[in-house]
């Protein structure tokens, strides 16, 4: 696979990423989704990569640089559908492009804690085992997602995901200030969906009639249960996810 680091295309990765296709080292990442070639939303993901590498003092490549290396690398890895990875710390700037399996079948989730996860602000840090560890422990008892919560009953986000739940009517997700990733999805769920930002507890997931799960990769998939409990997957649920699939396919 080539891949992009700092101002060429590269052919032998194995200095550079782990068996799992992940950078090795510390710092800041962005995975985008591409289809038929295109990226999407890559100004609201460089937005938040700037702001946090603001906050950590890890340079970032000029535009022009980092738009030269997804041109030739979408053209020297091509996908249909695609996760492209821009990741950025003090010794290289680095971009991937590796097959996305598109899919749109409801979520099954479990509640869990926030096992380990830092407090306060959040920013897209890589290592990501913590979270991939997460996730694989919901995928071992046969499920896709994990609601994480904290210490004080609060949720949380999901490993490598944001939720939002209908409750009485209303779709509501967790404030940043709980202490969870600003995702791009979440935001755009709150800016053109009308879903509002409120703290929220266990009980409250135990009551949610409805579930979204958002993420850039997903885009935004039906919750089909929650710790077994069936929830409702109606018109509703189907256009919300509908809205945010046609905002990200055409920004």
């Amino acid at each position: 696979m080539k891949i992009w680091v700092n101002s060429g295309l590269v052919e032998d990765s194995s200095d550079y990423l782990d068996a799992n296709n992940w950078p090795l080292g510390t710092g800041l990442f962005e995975t985008l989704r591409t289809e038929g070639g295109s990226v999407q939303l890559l100004s609201r993901h460089m937005r938040r990569v700037i702001s946090s590498a603001r906050d950590l003092s890890i340079p970032i490549p000029n535009e022009d640089v980092i738009s030269q290396a997804i041109d030739e690398l979408l053209l020297a890895e091509p996908h249909q559908f695609g996760k492209l990875r821009l990741s950025f710390s003090i010794e290289r700037f680095m971009a991937t492009h590796e097959m996305y399996v598109d899919d749109h079948e409801p979520f099954n989730v479990i509640l869990g804690q926030n096992a380990g996860m830092p407090s306060g602000r959040q920013h897209k840090v890589f290592p990501y085992e913590t979270r991939m560890d997460l996730l694989q422990s919901a995928m071992a008892v046969g499920c896709d997602e994990v609601i994480l919560m904290d210490a004080e009953d609060r949720v949380l986000e999901g490993a490598v995901s944001n939720f939002a739940f209908r409750i009485d009517g209303q779709w509501r997700t967790t404030p940043i200030t709980a202490g969870i990733l600003p995702g791009v999805l979440r935001a755009i769920a709150i800016e053109e969906c009308g879903v509002v930002v409120k703290d929220l507890a266990r009980a409250d997931v135990s009551r949610c009639e409805a579930a979204i799960v958002m993420s850039s990769l997903k885009i935004a998939r039906p919750v089909a249960s929650i710790d077994g409990r069936v929830l409702v997957i109606d018109s509703d649920v189907s256009d919300i996810c509908s809205k945010l699939r046609q905002f990200a396919t055409t920004h």
